[in-house]
């Protein structure tokens, strides 16, 4: 699970006065909490490539935030994929070359559609239904590359979709690998009258939203935590969260961030410093918070490692490394 463009400090467990993120909080305090995890880049598009490829902007070449992934890269949804698990991805997906938010005749977050050569389907994904970019309040997004409009909140929606992936899984008996990358708490923002109400000590109203939407990202976190509790499948499955990259420069100085130097589009700890949680019940059995330095090319090594599978090019390079020392016992104390 990733958000998109949540800070450091865009959690109350991290210190935010106003902010208000529970169910991060609760997993925060069950989990592993990793007080030092970075994104492989400062913007959207190459921090995605990274987390699926597990190689470094400048090796795979996706270089900018609507910057194209090449076809030939061997994804980590491809490997899962031939090894028998279901693919699903439900959100943003920001790696087919388009950039919906920099074209003003159209919307942001278009659907994306069935000839798209990059969509999750031709990336290794079973299902999905993603949008090019990201995206608030009564989202049109493409399911398998069909647009399909929706009502309600964007984190709300991909996760219920997300779930009723999960619940057909787990009915076949069958592993399941689910990315669902929000649409939030990117700008320009959309809150709900009811999550929006929840901020009115916060003086200005663009940051009301933001808040409000960091909120029901929150939210949705949460209803899915209680889904896998509620299908017997909580304990064996690993969820992973954390963002794309910092705070964006606009609030830098008006929103809590730990005071770190810079903010998104910059490589200090503003720019790539986030939040990050990690939850396996089955195997991280007490809380426990780790300041070794990760980075989310380490995603891709790290699941191979965990499910126990070897890449079918073993000769292309990655620059992540498996962090399983790290999850399983907790005896990694330094990169």
């Amino acid at each position: 699970m990733m958000a998109d463009d949540q800070g450091w400090g865009d959690t109350s467990y991290n210190g935010h006065p106003e902010l208000k993120t529970p169910h991060l909080d609760a997993l925060a305090a069950s989990g592993l909490r990793l007080d030092r995890f970075y994104t492989a880049h400062f913007n959207c598009s190459p921090t995605r490539a990274s987390i699926m490829t597990g190689r470094h902007p400048y090796r795979m070449g996706t270089f900018a935030p609507g910057s194209p992934i090449r076809a030939q890269e061997l994804t980590i949804a491809r490997v899962l994929q031939s090894a028998g698990y279901a693919t699903g991805h439900f959100g943003k997906w920001h790696l087919n070359g388009k950039n919906g938010n920099r074209d003003t005749k159209t919307p942001p977050g278009r659907a994306i559609l069935a000839d798209d050569p990059l969509s999750p389907g031709k990336l290794g994904f079973d299902e999905w239904l993603s949008a090019d970019n990201f995206f608030d309040l009564d989202p049109v997004l493409g399911r398998s590359g069909v647009p399909e409009k929706f009502r309600g909140d964007g984190s709300d929606i991909v996760t219920d979709e997300a779930l009723k992936f999960i619940r057909k899984q787990t009915d076949a008996k069958k592993p399941f690998f689910t990315v669902i990358w929000f649409g939030s708490p990117h700008g320009p923002y959309s809150g709900t009258k009811e999550d929006v109400a929840l901020y009115s000590g916060v003086a200005k109203e663009e940051l009301r939203h933001r808040f409000a939407e960091i909120t029901a990202m929150d939210r949705a976190i949460g209803q899915f935590r209680a889904t896998l509790r509620e299908l017997g499948v909580a304990g064996n499955t690993l969820v992973w969260f954390n963002s794309d990259n910092g705070l964006p420069p606009e609030h830098k100085g008006e929103s809590y961030d730990g005071d770190w130097r810079g903010n998104k589009g910059t490589v200090f700890e503003g720019g790539l410093r986030v939040p990050c949680l990690i939850e396996w019940p089955d195997v991280i059995r007490a809380p426990r918070r780790s300041a070794v330095p990760c980075v989310t090319s380490d995603i891709f090594a790290t699941l191979l490692d965990l499910t126990g599978l070897a890449s079918p090019k073993p000769d292309r390079p990655i620059d992540g490394i498996s962090l399983r020392k790290l999850i399983v016992g907790g005896t990694m104390t330094e990169r």
